[in-house]
C-alpha cells in the first residue's frame, strides 16, 4: 500500500510539473502571419488590409537584439500607419496587425519576455 501511494504521489508531482511548465510556442510562418492578419475577427471597413499587414510583416525581415527592440519596431509601424490611415476606418486593422506583430516578437524572442 505504501509503495502504491508513493507511485501515485510521484505521478501526481510529475503531472503537476508538466502542466505548470510553459510551452514554447513556435513563431508564425510568413504565410500564417499574413493570413491571420488579413482575416480579422469582426467587421472590417478598412480597404487597405493587405498593405497594412505587409507593413507589419516587414518588421520580421530584420533581426533584433531583444524582444523590446522587436516590440518597439511593431509600435513604430503602428504609429506610422495610424497617421497614414487616419480617417479611413482602419484602426481595427492596425490594432489587429499590431497585436499579431507583438505576438510574433514574443514567439521569436521567448526567453526575453
Amino acid at each position: 500500500m505504501t509503495r502504491r501511494f508513493a507511485c501515485l504521489a510521484t505521478a501526481a508531482v510529475l503531472g503537476l510539473m508538466t502542466a505548470c511548465t510553459p510551452v514554447q510556442v513556435k513563431p508564425y510562418s510568413d504565410s500564417m502571419f499574413y493570413g491571420n492578419c488579413i482575416m480579422p475577427f469582426g467587421p472590417d471597413p478598412c480597404d487597405s488590409d493587405m498593405e497594412i499587414c505587409q507593413t507589419f510583416q516587414d518588421v520580421f525581415k530584420t533581426d533584433y537584439p531583444n524582444v523590446e527592440a522587436c516590440r518597439a519596431a511593431c509600435n513604430k509601424i503602428f504609429i506610422d500607419q495610424n497617421n497614414k490611415y487616419l480617417g479611413r476606418n482602419c484602426f481595427y486593422m492596425l490594432d489587429h496587425g499590431g497585436s499579431l506583430c507583438e505576438q510574433q516578437c514574443n514567439r521569436l524572442y521567448p526567453k526575453q519576455k
